[in-house]
């Protein structure tokens, strides 16, 4: 087997796995499930789940690092920052995940979203933000903390609701909010 056949079957193996952990959570708790019931459910053996991973976490950061890799690869530089439409765009991309994020959130693992997107934050809004001067700059860290912070609590508070509106009014919904407050205390001044 070639190399891109062993990388062909450790991608298979993985979305077994994958399919197995979030099938398993949704009939118990997350603490409650064994690595040896995931290689059963996924038809692995115990030694490929061990040569991809180190524990069954790692499960689900390799997944969050996959999403994070294509919410970073799906949506262009922006010529200005224009809050309506990231989060738009990040609200749309999240709703298309709606049921892996409620079944994290059912699981008890609301935090590990918030670790997990935190995580992939700066690189994501380096590529969003198109001038070239703050991109390249230290001060993207802060500014990435900064605006992820508050688009992960809005997340976060979403999906504790259910998630039942659209992306698109949940974001109206958002922007206006921020945008009237804004405006009427003057902290768009700053």
């Amino acid at each position: 087997m070639g190399m891109d056949g062993h990388k062909k079957q450790r991608e298979q193996s993985a979305r077994m796995i994958e399919t197995a952990l979030f099938e398993l959570m949704e009939e118990k708790a997350f603490n409650e499930i064994t690595v040896s019931e995931i290689v059963k459910r996924a038809d692995v053996a115990r030694r490929t789940f061990y040569r991809l991973y180190n524990r069954k976490e790692d499960v689900l950061h390799r997944y969050f690092g996959k999403l994070s890799r294509d919410y970073g690869n799906t949506y262009p530089a922006l010529d200005k920052y224009d809050l309506k439409q990231i989060g738009s765009d990040y609200f749309k991309f999240w709703y298309q995940h709606r049921e892996f994020l409620l079944l994290m959130n059912q699981s008890g693992l609301g935090e590990m979203i918030y670790y997990e997107i935190s995580r992939a934050s700066e690189e994501i809004v380096k590529k969003r933000i198109g001038c070239e001067k703050v991109r390249n700059g230290q001060d993207v860290r802060f500014f990435a903390y900064y605006s992820t912070g508050g688009f992960i609590l809005l997340l976060h508070h979403w999906i504790i609701d259910g998630m039942k509106e659209t992306p698109e009014q949940y974001a109206q919904q958002v922007s206006r909010a921020i945008l009237k407050c804004t405006e009427a205390c003057g902290l768009n001044r700053y």
